[in-house]
């Protein structure tokens, strides 16, 4: 089994949305300070995606990669789970992504 790193995540989420590499750089360009962690780039992700305009083919791509990630378990689960499935009612996007998650990921949202 291989290891999934922060920039896994990060080069899974630049290829559905290319332009969060910038928004990622902007807030983390200061390495010193920077989370090596997968929530990290999630709880980066979470804020740029709320107010973003995506297509349905990158909603589409987006729920798989949440899917995908409950599926793996272990932190990249968890990671999904606590700072992106939980709070999508706050950002409002429950309803668009509801219908595309798996049900292994809608059991972590949030009514």
């Amino acid at each position: 089994m291989s290891t999934y790193h922060q920039d896994d995540l990060l080069a899974e989420l630049v290829k559905i949305f290319p332009e969060f590499r910038a928004v990622w750089k902007e807030e983390n360009g200061d390495e010193e300070f920077r989370s090596s962690s997968l929530h990290s780039v999630y709880m980066s992700f979470l804020p740029f995606v709320a107010v973003a305009q995506p297509t349905q083919k990158q909603w589409q791509l987006l729920a798989n990669h949440l899917s995908e990630a409950v599926a793996s378990g272990g932190d990249r689960e968890n990671a999904a789970d606590t700072c992106v499935l939980e709070h999508l009612h706050q950002v409002r996007l429950d309803k668009i992504l509801r219908p595309l998650l798996s049900k292994a990921a809608l059991a972590y949202v949030r009514a």
